[in-house]
């Protein structure tokens, strides 16, 4: 059992970030990590966060140095494995540690990692805030908690698996502001085409929309929530105080789900004088609504088409017209806001003639459409419609793995470097999917120019600093090598060390 009474250089708990394998976006705070931070932090934990895309240090070291109690390990379906690497090291180190995964690839897949991850011992599912403040009781304060009866937690009994149904935060004013002065990174954010410093956050949690590829909606169950503007004002001024900003990006699911809700953020933001980015579904905007949010600072409004195909677009439950969308572009046009479009192409059941047709149908819309967000090859997600179909159908195998999954050379051609499944289908190959690549770079509807350059630039330096730091790493493992080797040896002469360590 742990000593009640601990040295200074401890902390309670640690919370951990994986590092993307690839920088698509600028450096982000994971929010879902500062919430539970600042859920911690107001039931006075003692807390530290480590966001691997900005961690320079050596972890073994330091996480002997600070002794928490329990680990927990945030991330994505892309960065699963480093943060399973995170679980090793960390049971390597401080074996009676509690280590626990979450977010939203582990909230779909807690069997299958606790089944073949030993060294995490829970799964929080869902919104993991209260569920992780209740385990920090357990093993920090060894409060009476029975994990049996904790929404949301998964974990091993009885040679299976147990998983706790999730609950859900019907209230999301409950919760404190993001911890974000936890963050020890440099974290840059700017508004695309205006160069303008920006910081982001979360006005609602959920999406109405059921579509098949995203797992928003069963993430956040029940429907969007949304924060008070009190509690978004108290947000916004905090951002100011913290950093000289100028704009916002909003990072809802489905920002004009509710027109009440758009309105009133519109007041809220409007005697800020900031410029402002947000998601939109083309059937939930009419003129009038785009025109406020246009008067109260927005510049930039992203729209999901994914294809032009009626048919398709009732496959993947878009539930969206091609002429809604285009009408929507027009309107952002015509007032003045910036618009990024999503095309998506390899939907299951669409042909290579279904792709060329929206490669001509991008071609011909060009001018209604500032950024182009095109992805070719489906990207599969756990907890989606469409990986319970292919299952099904057995387009995935009975024995398919998340956690052992490793991706073919084809997602690198893809411009896909992570460990994400994409679809294979009879009537659209790898080689198609190519071929569609190279049509949209032909015809400069891919992606711009000044984004690709600004994406390498970003993931150059990214690498580099790894070069850098793997050299630290390698020097810091050299040291502890030998001074374990002084310690454990004697030393009569140095010319009988020499020959001892000589080949």
């Amino acid at each position: 059992m742990r000593q009640k009474s601990r040295p200074q250089q401890e902390i309670d708990v640690l919370l951990t970030y994986p590092a993307d394998p690839i920088r698509v976006f600028d450096s982000l705070i994971p929010l879902g990590l500062a919430s539970i931070a600042a859920v911690l932090e107001q039931n006075s934990y003692k807390v530290k966060v480590i966001d691997f895309n900005h961690y320079a240090r050596d972890f073994r070291a330091d996480l002997a140095g600070w002794n928490p109690a329990i680990v927990g390990i945030g991330g994505t379906t892309a960065t699963r494995k480093a943060g399973f690497l995170t679980a090793r090291l960390t049971k390597e180190v401080l074996p009676a540690a509690a280590v626990v995964y979450g977010g939203v690839h582990a909230s779909f897949t807690a069997r299958d990692t606790l089944s073949r991850v030993p060294f995490i011992d829970y799964v929080v599912q869902g919104e993991g805030e209260f569920p992780f403040l209740a385990l920090c009781n357990r093993f920090v304060r060894h409060h009476a908690v029975d994990i049996a009866t904790l929404p949301g937690l998964c974990y091993r009994a009885d040679g299976g698996t147990v998983e706790n149904r999730p609950d859900r935060i019907d209230n999301l004013d409950r919760l404190p502001l993001p911890a974000r002065h936890l963050f020890e990174g440099t974290y840059r954010l700017t508004l695309d085409f205006f160069d303008t410093p920006a910081d982001f956050l979360l006005t609602s949690r959920g999406c109405p929309a059921h579509c098949t590829f995203c797992s928003a909606s069963r993430m956040f169950p029940g429907g969007v929530r949304y924060r008070s503007m009190d509690h978004i004002k108290r947000e916004i001024d905090g951002l100011i105080s913290s950093k000289s900003i100028k704009a916002l990006k909003l990072f809802d699911s489905t920002f004009t789900s509710s027109r009440e809700h758009v309105l009133a953020f519109c007041d809220c933001v409007r005697p800020y004088d900031m410029l402002w980015e947000c998601e939109a579904r083309a059937d939930t905007v009419d003129r009038g609504i785009l025109r406020a949010m246009r008067r109260a600072g927005c510049a930039y409004v992203n729209v999901g088409l994914e294809t032009a195909n009626s048919r398709l677009l009732a496959r993947t439950a878009k539930n969206i017209r091609t002429e809604q969308a285009e009408a929507c572009l027009a309107w952002c046009r015509e007032l003045g806001i910036r618009t990024k479009l999503f095309m998506l192409f390899g939907h299951p059941g669409q042909t290579y003639n279904d792709c060329t047709a929206d490669v001509r149908y991008i071609r011909k819309n060009r001018d209604q459409i500032d950024f182009y967000a095109t992805t070719v090859g489906m990207r599969v997600y756990p907890g989606t419609a469409l990986e319970a179909s292919l299952k099904k159908s057995g387009g995935i195998p009975r024995d398919f793995s998340w956690a052992l999954f490793k991706a073919p050379l084809k997602n690198w051609l893809l411009f896909d470097p992570t460990d994400v499944l994409i679809v294979d289908q009879q009537g659209l190959n790898f080689f198609h999917l190519f071929r569609v690549l190279l049509l949209l770079a032909q015809q400069r509807t891919l992606t711009s120019r000044a984004y690709l350059c600004k994406m390498v630039a970003i993931n150059a330096k990214v690498r580099l600093d790894w070069v850098l730091l793997s050299v630290v790493h390698l020097r810091h493992r050299v040291l502890r090598a030998l001074a374990h080797l002084s310690r454990n040896s004697a030393r009569p002469a140095a010319g009988s060390f020499r020959a001892r360590i000589s080949p």
